[in-house]
This record gives C-alpha cells, structure tokens and sequence, in this order.
C-alpha cells in the first residue's frame, strides 16, 4: 500500500536541483530560454499542479531567475558547489516542508505530471525511493523520495559518495519499468534532458512549434 494511500493527507514537495556547475554547456541552464519561458519556469510550472511546495536547489552565491507559481517556494543552496546531484538532493529534502518529494534536474523541460504522480503513489514503507528506469538506466534525476530517507543520505554524503544510486540498496529502492509508467508517458519524454549547447539547439528545432499550456500563475 503506498503512503499516498495510507494518508490521503499526505504533502508532496517539488524538489528543483538547479545547482550544478553547466560546464559542458557553458551558460547557466535554468535561464535557457525555450519557447518563451526559463528552463527553470518550465520545471516550476509542470510540477505545481503535483505538489504543495517548490523547493529551488541553487548554487551558492548564483541568483536564480525569478519564477511565479502559486504554491510556496523555499530556495536553498547546495552546501557546497560542485558536489554532485546527491548533495544536491539532500539540501533540498532537509528544506521540504512534505512526506514525500519528487526530485527533478532542471534542465529535463517535459517531465510529465501524470509521471510524477504515479512516481509519488508508488512509495511505502518499504521503498523508501523510487526511481524510473528509462533508456536502459535508472533516472534518479525524475524520482520520488520518502522524507525519511533523509538519514540514509546523510550517512551516504558523511562517507563519500556522490553517485545518487549508491544510495539504491538502503533504501530498498523500486526501479519502476517502461512497462509500468509508460501509460503516463508515453514517449518517455520526461527523461530528455539538455548538456550541451548543440543538445540545446536541436531541443530548439524539434519542439519549436510545440504548444505547451502551462500553468504558470
């Protein structure tokens, strides 16, 4: 039984890491600008119908571009720069205000909401993590986390590692299958995500004319 089932009262964080270091694309990510709008406010609106607060992992000592939504947004910076995606994580689930957290990278511009839903749903007790597999590899940069994993983190960042899925085994993580999040997604575009600037280019040419509604209030 999920916890989302077990508590219909359950609160769900939006977890934005915006931190990192965009040396292969040479310009910060979050101010991308695609089809209007921040790569950053592309991640902001497609999880605010999801959850009930935003929390904006920066780099310390960067300003984010503004963003409007209408949930509360909290922004926190990683301890350190250049420390990788799992510090990252943990500053921003020791900043949620929530049970439960969807963890996404900024520069992935189509998670799917429904996704993160089932995403969300699929945690309990036991599977503390749960992380889709797409493309042959697991996405921890899409994935939903219990809060009380927090301790686990911790303990994994106090000994050294930075690799998020050498966190996978202590928290009996899930890995859901194409099989069973592909209905939610069906081209698996929630895992496109953008390193470098001919990566960013082409994101430009294949979805220019692409209408996206999003709600961005």
């Amino acid at each position: 039984m999920s916890l989302t089932t077990m508590n219909e009262d359950i609160r769900v964080s939006g977890v934005i890491l915006v931190g990192g270091r965009s040396s292969r694309m040479g310009v910060d990510k979050a101010s991308l600008e695609f089809n209007g709008m921040t790569l950053l406010q592309r991640s902001v609106a497609r999880l605010t119908p999801a959850v009930d607060q935003l929390v904006l992992v920066g780099s310390p000592g960067r300003p984010l571009p503004p963003v409007t939504t209408d949930k509360p947004v909290r922004t926190v910076d990683d301890p350190v720069e250049g420390e990788g995606p799992l510090v990252g994580i943990v500053a921003g689930l020791e900043a949620c205000d929530a049970d439960v957290a969807i963890v996404v990278a900024v520069d992935m511009p189509f998670v799917e909401i429904e996704l993160v839903r089932r995403l969300v749903d699929r945690l309990d007790e036991k599977h503390r993590w749960v992380v889709p597999v797409a493309n042959d590899r697991p996405q921890p940069l899409c994935s939903a986390f219990a809060v009380t994993a927090l301790p686990v983190l911790r303990s994994h960042i106090d000994a050294g590692d930075r690799a998020p899925m050498a966190i996978a085994a202590d928290l009996d993580t899930f890995l859901m299958q194409p099989e069973e999040w592909r209905n939610s997604d069906p081209e698996g575009r929630s895992f496109i995500n953008v390193n470098t600037p001919e990566e960013f280019a082409a994101l430009l040419d294949n979805f220019r004319d692409e209408m996206d509604i999003l709600d961005c209030s």
